[in-house]
């Protein structure tokens, strides 16, 4: 089992549940940037960014402990 956006619930000792880590917050930040720059200057051209996702490997899915 995994979960797809490593809330901050994920990471709770009972739950302990494998994310996957989207970058919510820097997905706003960049959001927010993109969108004052625009609005700053409407002429400017679009930007695209792309982010990669990281597994957050946690104890639901971790190998057992040796």
């Amino acid at each position: 089992m995994a979960g797809y956006d490593n809330t901050t619930f994920a990471v709770l000792g009972p739950i302990s549940l494998t994310s996957v880590d989207q970058a919510g917050r820097e997905i706003g930040r960049n959001a927010a940037r993109l969108l004052l720059e625009r609005i700053e200057d409407r002429a400017k051209a679009s930007v695209q960014v792309k982010l990669s996702p990281t597994l957050v490997a946690r104890r639901i899915t971790a190998p057992p402990p040796a």
